[in-house]
């Protein structure tokens, strides 16, 4: 259904926005379709070779078709979602609304933090490598979890994940088109050597995709060469909430994921260049978008439970 919103936004927007989806991204759309398609038929070939097979190898092989059909679901679910909240994105960032960094910039120094001052505490080398890692180990996270699942054949966990991951795109989109904006390094203006062990281009890798859209000009949009460009609300936060929670079930791989992604939300100031509200809003959606994707399961857990006692009370009767 998210899929499907974000589907509907993008038909209805490309044609007055400045972004054009490049044909060249079917290609590739197409590519990955395929691979997914053959995946699955080569899973329900060997499924159907061994039906019968009792024997360990049969076993074996049900056992990591069953992991594959997971993994293809999920991907299934997953790259749609992005495609088409990548494309919103990019929609969003196409104006020449004012910049909400000045609005963002006095909420921080109202909640007493200054980020200039953060940045200065955190530039040292242990601290800096520290949080370069966990920033940017996220985005190896995110498959990962899925493919762990997969392995402990764990469907509905994994679809939960990608649901997660849907429902958040959903408060982020909202929020980032309300308010836009460019990050606190294009605000602050830090000289190099104030984040010298951070990377390069630190909170800045996005800035000049984002200004190229802003400028009115025709931009091609070609998914492989996508860059994130949310700066409020914290995109990141929000997903190393849902994978900590993705994986709450396998405690040692929650408890690794849980000390990684706190000190990834650290990180998201210093090398993402988040204002401290785009983080604070990024935990709220984050909490949010559980609350969210558990509500109906909690809902029919609870129904099932006055059932089951209006059952076992009638039989008493």
């Amino acid at each position: 259904m998210v899929t499907a919103l974000f589907g509907l936004i993008d038909i209805l927007w490309l044609p007055l926005s400045t972004v054009d989806f490049s044909p060249r991204n079917w290609i590739d759309i197409g590519k990955v379709a395929l691979v997914l398609s053959a995946s699955w038929m080569a899973s329900a070939v060997a499924l159907h070779r061994v039906r019968s097979d009792t024997s360990p190898i049969a076993s074996v092989i049900k056992y990591l078709c069953g992991c594959l059909r997971i993994v293809v679901v999920s991907a299934a679910a997953f790259i749609p979602l992005a495609i088409t909240t990548t494309v919103f994105m990019y929609l969003a960032s196409a104006t020449s609304r004012p910049l909400a960094d000045p609005v963002l910039a006095s909420i921080d120094s109202a909640l007493g933090f200054d980020w200039q001052w953060f940045l200065a505490t955190t530039n040292k080398p242990i601290t800096a490598s520290v949080l370069v890692f966990a920033y940017h180990a996220l985005a190896f996270q995110m498959p990962f979890v899925l493919l762990f699942l997969a392995v402990r054949n764990q469907r509905e966990r994994a679809l939960e994940f990608v649901a997660l991951l849907a429902v958040a795109s959903v408060f982020t989109g909202a929020m980032m088109a309300l308010a836009p904006a460019e990050g606190a390094y294009a605000y602050f203006k830090p000289a190099p050597g104030q984040f010298s062990n951070f990377t390069t281009n630190a909170g800045m890798w996005h800035h000049h995709v984002l200004m190229a859209l802003r400028s009115g000009e025709p931009f091609d949009l070609i998914m492989t060469k996508g860059t994130g460009l949310v700066t409020f609300p914290s995109f990141h936060t929000a997903l190393g909430l849902a994978v900590v929670y993705a994986a709450r079930t396998i405690r040692p791989l929650f408890v690794v994921l849980a000390m990684v992604n706190a000190a990834m939300i650290v990180a998201t100031l210093p090398e993402g260049g988040h204002h401290l509200i785009d983080v604070i809003a990024g935990v709220i959606i984050g909490i949010l978008s559980i609350i969210a994707v558990k509500m109906p399961s909690y809902a029919r857990g609870k129904v099932d439970r006055v059932a089951r006692s209006a059952v076992g009370s009638d039989a008493d009767y």
